[in-house]
């Protein structure tokens, strides 16, 4: 069994899931990010939900970690979220997942430099 390359922390501010990813991912532990993202999500039943990530300490993935993150994104596109917020350092980091995660391209999301304005940008969704 492989073991989990990557760390991910999850939270919760009324109706906005953070995601904070750190290091560089492996299917195994982008798989894992995924399975608590979705736990999270189905806690609010119904109700509808914004997502913020954080890849501000992200190094990027194997390429199968785009499939999975690709996969997740249509499985996102059948829930109720309402926006999305990227927050990313790394151009590259960012044109890499804007190719490879075509889900995302239906998404109601924005890119961000900072935390701050992408808490704002979601705040007005």
């Amino acid at each position: 069994m492989a073991v989990a390359h990557g760390q991910s922390s999850i939270s919760v501010d009324g109706d906005i899931i953070t995601v904070k990813a750190v290091g560089a991912f492996n299917v195994e532990g982008i798989t894992k990010t995924i399975e608590q993202l979705k736990f999270f999500i189905e806690g609010f039943g119904q109700k509808e939900f914004k997502l913020l990530f954080d890849y501000t300490e992200t190094e990027g993935g194997t390429p199968d970690v785009f499939d999975k993150i690709n996969e997740c994104n249509i499985w996102l596109n059948s829930q109720n979220m309402v926006a999305k917020a990227v927050v990313v350092h790394s151009e590259i980091l960012f044109k890499i997942l804007e190719s490879r995660t075509p889900a995302r391209h239906s998404q109601n999301e924005q890119s961000f430099d900072d935390i701050a304005s992408a808490i704002n940008w979601l705040a007005t969704q």
